[in-house]
């Protein structure tokens, strides 16, 4: 029973548990749910859902990196002072959440919106004003540069995740 009571106030199992979280966020959000979804609805709901789903994606693994830095065991951000490349991968994941956050996510949420309405605009045979192909050639190339910036910063994040979980398993191998 002492173990138990001694290890709730240890950071360790807190700092595990906020690790666990965030790789299992991005690893599920990534892989799983985003492609399930993608195959399951119509792009108009896709879209819909993406915008509502991904803005809070960004929001808890910027918050999880963050919980993970401050329950890092045994001095919690004090830890790194002692090894400080090992803040380097959640500094990363922190660095891509926030872009993602507030300047990518945002760009191809507000692109994706406004290429899907040249698309129907464009498919409309009773529409009298035709959408100019290059204008939606130019959106469809935003919508890409911005897209494919968030698919790229997600997957640095996911590569510093697990370089963090080497880092930590190094660090609790070599006794903190």
């Amino acid at each position: 029973m002492q173990a138990i009571v001694d290890s709730v106030r240890n950071l360790l199992p807190y700092h595990v548990l906020c690790y666990g979280s965030l790789f299992g966020t991005e690893i599920y959000q990534s892989f799983v749910n985003t492609k399930i979804c993608y195959q399951a609805l119509p792009m108009r709901e896709f879209i819909v859902l993406q915008n509502r789903v991904f803005p809070a994606y960004f929001r808890c693994q910027v918050g999880l990196a963050l919980l993970t830095a401050v329950t890092r065991p045994p001095y919690s951000l004090g830890s790194f002072a002692k090894h400080p490349l090992d803040s380097i991968p959640l500094v990363v994941v922190l660095f891509t959440g926030l872009l993602n956050w507030f300047v990518y996510g945002p760009r191809t949420s507000g692109t994706a919106v406004v290429r899907r309405s040249l698309q129907e605009k464009a498919n409309d045979e009773n529409n009298p004003n035709p959408t100019d192909p290059s204008k939606l050639h130019q959106v469809n190339r935003r919508f890409s540069r911005n897209h494919a910036m968030s698919i790229h910063l997600n997957a640095i994040a996911l590569v510093a995740s697990i370089w963090y979980a080497f880092s930590l398993s190094s660090s609790i191998t070599n006794g903190l």
